[in-house]
């Protein structure tokens, strides 16, 4: 730790914003949807803050992760980055609706995304199925 520095208990800072509860639709679309609301959280380009570590993806698609294991790894990095860019949180959950898009479009719920909507739905979020239009 850095001089300066302050010690922060990630867990507890998270459960305590995580009381807030928003009014957030999420979406799903594909890849080339370039609409409002639109987070890319594809391995290759996504937004580092939304998307798991690529280490993580490689290994789930590999077989040598759980689903489990990677949900247990990835609402980790998701309550880290929650802490650490509260701003760009803060703006995604107040903005009334989201559109996760990426580049696989895993059939059924093999995709990444799915994790990240269980995580905001922590937040009072609710899932609407893919995005039409």
């Amino acid at each position: 730790m850095g001089a300066g520095a302050i010690p922060i208990d990630i867990e507890k800072a998270f459960k305590e914003r995580a009381k807030n509860k928003y009014k957030l639709a999420i979406y799903m679309a594909d890849e080339g949807y370039g609409g409002e609301g639109k987070i890319d959280v594809s391995f290759y380009g996504g937004d580092p803050v939304f998307t798991p570590p690529k280490q993580q993806q490689l290994d789930y698609k590999m077989g040598k992760l759980s689903r489990e294991k990677l949900q247990q790894q990835y609402f980790k990095f998701l309550e880290n980055s929650f802490i650490q860019y509260q701003y760009t949180w803060d703006k995604i959950l107040d903005s009334g609706k989201v559109v996760l898009v990426c580049s696989c479009n895993a059939p059924g719920k093999n995709c990444h995304r799915y994790i990240l909507v269980d995580f905001l739905k922590k937040f009072g979020a609710v899932f609407k199925g893919k995005h039409k239009g």
